[in-house]
């Protein structure tokens, strides 16, 4: 997938900050010499950041306290030279109170207007700031999108979850995760295995439903028919609920599967052991009807499998693949079931006379 200009401002706001990884330093690298372009909005961001350091350091220091002190301590030296020449102290001091409202006068006429004119500059210098770079510093991190678009995706969120994403499906989450939850939003099928974490929830959000875990592993699919929702459990627990009734959250533990039908909310115990079989490619069938054992291999292997014949499904099945082509399963079930099999590439149709 093409990487848009708003990666690439991201990666530039990495670089500047001293987070960019060699690769990532490398990658931009290669960015802004592709065209003048590219380097001039790296210029830009260079010149900005420049400016908001600078910013940053004036607000830090008071240049009137600074001065205050370096006038202070030369008074002091003065004054312990003075010391051992008592009989010169009256005149030394008033020649002193002479020379320090002389210095006062003076200072009072640079300090100020210098001070005024340098924050004065910051800000004039932060307005000319381009937006981009000024929402990547001011604003909320920049939003990530990652796509299943051919197979399925493994890959890590900043916050060392782990997440496998199904053919077809969306997440989309923050470069950094900040503040108090871990948001993130889904559309499609996938298995995470969420980073703990008791201080920070890690909230998935899809179309109005909330599953919120601290450190937990689950199946969720948004995509089910009829607009349905599924979610299994593996280890640890979940609350789910809709987005608009936070306070009536269900709970779900491990064994166990959530659905959501007509805005409805169904707790009960998984029963279909192969909901990871996209995942792991090991199908487990016991006893089951030919037309649903051609449905989980369409899912697993993305293919189109149909029966020739309804009557097919009264056929039953029951075997176990561990990792084997498509090929070598659709032999083993004709083997087994005595039915025939034809693959035309973009469709697998199953054929027979059906089973008593």
């Amino acid at each position: 997938m093409e990487k848009d200009l708003t990666y690439f401002e991201g990666l530039i706001a990495r670089y500047f900050s001293g987070e960019a990884s060699p690769e990532e330093v490398a990658e931009l690298s290669a960015w802004v010499a592709l065209s003048a372009g590219n380097e001039s909005i790296f210029k830009a961001s260079q010149h900005a950041w420049t400016a908001l350091e600078t910013y940053r350091i004036e607000e830090s220091v008071d240049v009137e306290e600074e001065f205050q002190k370096m006038y202070d301590v030369r008074c002091t030296m003065y004054d312990l030279k003075t010391t051992n020449h008592e009989s010169r102290i009256t005149n030394h001091e008033s020649r002193l109170t002479t020379h320090e409202s002389q210095i006062t006068t003076h200072d009072s006429r640079i300090l100020h207007p210098a001070s005024f004119i340098l924050r004065a500059a910051a800000v004039i210098i932060l307005l000319a700031i381009p937006s981009f770079f000024l929402y990547r510093y001011l604003s909320k991190p920049a939003m990530q999108e990652l796509a299943a678009s051919a197979g399925r995706m493994e890959s890590t969120l900043p916050d060392g979850s782990k997440i496998t994403l199904n053919s077809g499906a969306v997440i989309h989450y923050p470069e950094q995760f900040k503040g108090k939850k871990r948001d993130v939003s889904l559309e499609g099928e996938a298995y995470f295995d969420v980073a703990h974490d008791a201080s920070k929830p890690f909230i998935i959000a899809t179309d109005g439903v909330r599953v919120e875990v601290k450190g937990t592993s689950f199946y969720i699919n948004t995509r089910l028919m009829n607009g349905d929702f599924e979610l299994v459990l593996t280890t640890g627990k979940v609350e789910l609920y809709f987005e608009r009734q936070p306070g009536k959250s269900m709970t779900v533990s491990p064994g166990e599967k959530a659905i959501i039908h007509g805005g409805q909310i169904s707790i009960s115990p998984n029963e279909d052991a192969n909901y990871m079989a996209w995942k792991t490619h090991r199908i487990i069938f016991t006893n089951d009807p030919l037309d649903a054992v051609a449905a989980a291999l369409s899912k697993v292997y993305q293919a189109d499998i149909r029966l020739g014949d309804p009557s097919l499904a009264s056929c039953r099945l029951t075997a176990t693949f561990d990792n084997q082509s498509l090929g070598s399963v659709l032999k083993i079930i004709k083997a087994t079931l005595d039915v025939d099999v034809r693959n035309s590439g973009t469709l697998v149709e199953i054929s027979g006379k059906g089973c008593r």
